[in-house]
């Protein structure tokens, strides 16, 4: 084993598991359920047509899955419309790795990425850092969470590959409008690939909300990521896709491994966008529970910023990992934003009216406490 010789080309994340379960966080405080409002998952479960189709596809497991998703991408065009083909389209293991297929196809060592934080900076780095590349900031502007367009151009040099763009934003859940994702486009050299993480789109009601769809149209140097794992309820399937021009679409695909989705996801993702009208249920309900969460938000008198996805970014006078604490002692799990240089700041993953009913009772309970 001395003579092993690891690739110094690859900087690995080491693996953490020393996370308590949720059964162990359970017996920990003596808890009769446990509300998960952290990972900004679909509450109201996949469409009944989808557990139909893996029921009818379990008993084949033995077999392998068809070698291509073409299925699956013919069926993700008749949802898009907008002109598209099978071969604007390519598909993951979950939106995480359709980011992990463009960063293997355009990164190398000593390349650079720009983002802006706060966004998904701890994905994104997960792609980018084992490939030698580098991140470059450009942070939103502080508050508002406005996108720096100018900023953003003026960071791009002979080594920038990509931009990495998340709309809705993930933590703020805020939208970069469509006036500055044309200035962007407009003006990106061609030398530079950006990536337009959209996998919260379905929840946008915001006009000002761009149609990326339309530069794959135009030939753009574009790559959109959806996931199957928000509003269609697959995330414990890891189903994702992106869209792209056919040239980078197929250049991308070209990193896939055989048989590089399980005959699971394939089944599930096809009857998935086969119904449309659990989606827009799933859409309406969520929409629904986020304007009564800002209410609540409101009736206490806290801060949060106005949601365009499934989650809400809010602000109280408690440090976030003091609350977050006492809202996991009662069995409510959030996810803090300490990380991303906001220690007051958390962000709930929008439920159903009774755990986001129980999830302001704790914490208004919480916060009169510490007024006290």
């Amino acid at each position: 084993m001395t003579d092993l010789q690891f690739n110094a080309n690859i900087q690995p994340f080491i693996r953490k598991d020393d996370r308590p379960s949720l059964e162990e966080i359970q017996r920990m405080y003596s808890l009769e359920r446990i509300y998960k409002l952290q990972n900004n998952e679909n509450p109201l479960g996949p469409s009944p047509r989808v557990v139909e189709a893996i029921n009818a596809i379990a008993p084949t497991l033995s077999y392998y899955p068809e070698f291509s998703d073409i299925k699956l991408r013919r069926a993700i065009v008749n949802v898009l419309g907008d002109e598209l083909t099978p071969e604007h389209i390519f598909t993951g293991c979950s939106g995480f790795e359709v980011l992990e297929l463009i960063a293997r196809a355009f990164l190398s060592s000593g390349d650079e990425v720009i983002l802006c934080s706060p966004t998904f900076t701890g994905a994104y780095s997960r792609v980018i850092s084992p490939l030698g590349a580098i991140v470059v900031d450009v942070p939103l502007v502080p508050e508002t969470f406005e996108y720096r367009v100018e900023a953003v151009l003026g960071a791009i040099n002979e080594k920038t590959k990509l931009i990495m763009i998340c709309n809705p934003n993930n933590p703020t859940g805020t939208v970069i409008p469509a006036d500055k994702i044309d200035a962007l486009i407009s003006a990106v050299p061609d030398h530079v690939l950006v990536v337009a993480d959209e996998v919260y789109h379905h929840f946008v009601d915001d006009p000002a909300f761009p149609d990326s769809i339309q530069y794959v149209r135009q030939g753009k140097n574009i790559a959109i990521v959806h996931s199957f794992s928000k509003a269609y309820g697959l995330a414990g399937m890891r189903l994702g896709y992106g869209i792209a021009r056919p040239e980078i679409a197929n250049y991308i695909a070209g990193m896939h491994r055989g048989f590089h989705q399980n005959k699971l996801a394939l089944a599930a993702g096809i009857a998935a966008c086969e119904d449309q009208a659990h989606l827009r249920h799933v859409v309406e309900i969520l929409r629904g529970e986020a304007a009564w969460v800002c209410e609540q938000f409101d009736r206490l008198d806290i801060r949060y910023w106005r949601p365009a996805a499934n989650f809400i970014l809010f602000e109280t006078k408690m440090l976030a990992e003091a609350l977050e604490q006492r809202l996991l002692e009662r069995g409510f799990l959030l996810r803090g934003q300490a990380r991303n240089n906001m220690p007051y700041c958390m962000r709930i993953s929008l439920s159903i009216r009774e755990d986001n009913q129980a999830f302001i009772d704790a914490l208004e309970e919480i916060l009169g406490e510490s007024s006290t």
